[in-house]
């Protein structure tokens, strides 16, 4: 088997749930990929769940396993008006009762907050973001899962380290998604290493280092291997997604993944096997 293939196997990729079932089902099948689903707010509100029952089945029929990327446009965890928040709480809410019916891996949703707008309000920031997470703990529970916060806007990872802290839960980890540290912050891994022992999800994709480009690795500035030895170092085995915007950038991860080297290989191999996806 081809070795790019091979290592599709030990990953998620990202996709809409629109595209993967009017578009891209037959490749995901086919290549046995495993989707991290995306699911939007007018979805939500339709709630196709016959529909979603069915693609459920078939997942499981094939093998194959499931992640979700939660809403985000607009959505602030911790929004000092309350109101925004009663209303980014009710989309997280929705998508751990969609969890009962896919029983996903782990679920991603952006920590969401914004030094551009909530710096001199950070702590106020904070407690309202608390409330917000430890009110869909009992449902993480309940539905067998994990959520992971991942980093977007955030410029240092101090206010992931105070919130973790003060969650202190295990069903709440951090998806450290590399490529939002280069395009927005332009930091660099030794300024996020410290919160690796928190990782429990990566998303890959690869830019210039001025904007979210979400082109295939290998195609930007980004190391991905330094990425993956530095994890290593912390033994921090995450759930890895890729995270391509087009169907070009798919194939050029593809072409990536064959040219690793060895040792890589193997730390990408054991991360599927300690989240389950290689039998």
């Amino acid at each position: 088997m081809d070795r790019g293939l091979r290592l599709l196997r030990f990953f998620f990729v990202n996709v809409p749930y629109e595209l993967l079932k009017d578009k891209y089902w037959d490749l995901f099948v086919s290549y046995r990929i495993s989707p991290e689903i995306y699911f939007s707010p007018s979805l939500l509100d339709r709630w196709p769940e016959a529909e979603w029952k069915e693609m459920a089945q078939s997942l499981r029929e094939l093998g194959m396993k499931a992640t979700f990327h939660a809403p985000f446009y607009d959505l602030s965890p911790g929004a000092l008006d309350e109101k925004i928040r009663q209303a980014t709480l009710e989309r997280l809410v929705q998508v751990l009762e969609l969890a009962s019916i896919f029983h996903p891996q782990a679920i991603v949703a952006h920590l969401g907050f914004d030094p551009r707008i909530h710096e001199s309000y950070e702590e106020e920031w904070l407690e309202n973001s608390l409330k917000t997470w430890q009110a869909i703990i009992p449902l993480l529970k309940k539905v067998g899962t994990f959520l992971n916060l991942e980093n977007v806007f955030e410029n240092t990872p101090e206010l992931f380290k105070k919130l973790l802290s003060k969650i202190n839960s295990p069903y709440i980890g951090i998806c450290f998604d590399y490529g939002h540290t280069k395009a927005f912050t332009n930091t660099g891994l030794r300024n996020w290493q410290e919160i690796f022992p928190w990782v429990r999800q990566l998303h890959l994709h690869d830019n210039q280092g001025q904007k979210d480009d979400h082109w295939g690795l290998g195609k930007g500035i980004l190391d991905f291997s330094a990425l993956f030895s530095k994890l290593k170092q912390y033994n921090c085995y995450p759930i890895i997604t890729l995270e391509p915007h087009t169907e070009a950038a798919f194939w050029d991860t593809l072409d990536y993944l064959n040219r690793l080297p060895e040792d890589i290989y193997a730390y990408l191999e054991k991360c599927g096997q300690i989240n389950g996806q290689i039998l």
